[in-house]
C-alpha cells in the first residue's frame, strides 16, 4: 500500500483535534466532579460514587483520582479489588479536616491538588525490558515470515554497529550461554559450528 501523505495529514489533524477535545472534556469534567464527589462521599458515606468514577478513567487519571480521593475522603482503596471499600478509622478524621480546608478555596480541584502533590517519576532504562521487547519482536516477526536476519538488519539500521555485533560474538559468556562454540582468532570470532549462526 502506497503512503498518501496528504490523506494521512488530513486524518491525523482530525484525530489530534478529537483527542485534544476529549482531553479538554476530561480535564473540565474532573475539575468539577472532583469537588462534588468529595462532598457527596462525606455527606452520604457511599463509596459507589468514587468507584464509578475511578472505573471509567484512563490508568493515569485513575492513579491521580485514587490518590486525591484517599487524601480527602479517608476511605480505604483496595488495590486487589480496584475499589474503595470503607472508612479508615485511623485516617478519616484527618482527611475530613483536610477536605474542609480544601473546599474553602473554590479554585481547588483535583488538578490544582495534583500539581502540588504528584510528581511524575520516569522509569529507569532497563535492559531486561529491551530483552523482553526483542523476544516479542522476534515472535511477531516469525509470525509474519520474517527471519532473525531481517530483525538483525533492522536493529543495525537503528544504529547498532558491526563492531558492536563482533564484540558480542567475541564474548564467550554470551555466546556460550546461547549454545555457540566460539573460538577467537585475532579480533574476529569464528563459530566452530557455522550452522548455529545461520
Amino acid at each position: 500500500m502506497e503512503f498518501n501523505k496528504q490523506a494521512f495529514e488530513t486524518a491525523f489533524d482530525i484525530a489530534i483535534n478529537k483527542l485534544a477535545e476529549s482531553e479538554k472534556v476530561t480535564k473540565t469534567e474532573l475539575k468539577t466532579v472532583s469537588r462534588s464527589i468529595l462532598q457527596a462521599t462525606h455527606e452520604t458515606g457511599q463509596v459507589m460514587y468514587m468507584n464509578k468514577l475511578v472505573s471509567i478513567l484512563t490508568p493515569v487519571n485513575k492513579k491521580v483520582a485514587v490518590l486525591f480521593l484517599k487524601a480527602f475522603t479517608g476511605y480505604i482503596y483496595d488495590d486487589v479489588l480496584g475499589a474503595f471499600t470503607k472508612k479508615s478509622k485511623k485516617k478519616y478524621d484527618e482527611a475530613f479536616a483536610d477536605y474542609v480546608e480544601f473546599m474553602n478555596d473554590p479554585h481547588n480541584n483535583i488538578w490544582t491538588w495534583a500539581n502540588n502533590h504528584i510528581e511524575v517519576a520516569h522509569k529507569p532504562f532497563s535492559l531486561d525490558k529491551v530483552t523482553t521487547f526483542m523476544i516479542n519482536a522476534l515472535k511477531q516477526a516469525q509470525g509474519v515470515g520474517l527471519t532473525d536476519v531481517d530483525i538483525i538488519k533492522a536493529v543495525m539500521k537503528a544504529g547498532i554497529t558491526p563492531d558492536a555485533m563482533l564484540a558480542i560474538m567475541s564474548d564467550e559468556s554470551i555466546m556460550g550461554n546461547m549454545g555457540f562454540d566460539v573460538e577467537i582468532k585475532g579480533d574476529i570470532p569464528v563459530a566452530q559450528d557455522m550452522s548455529a549462526l545461520i
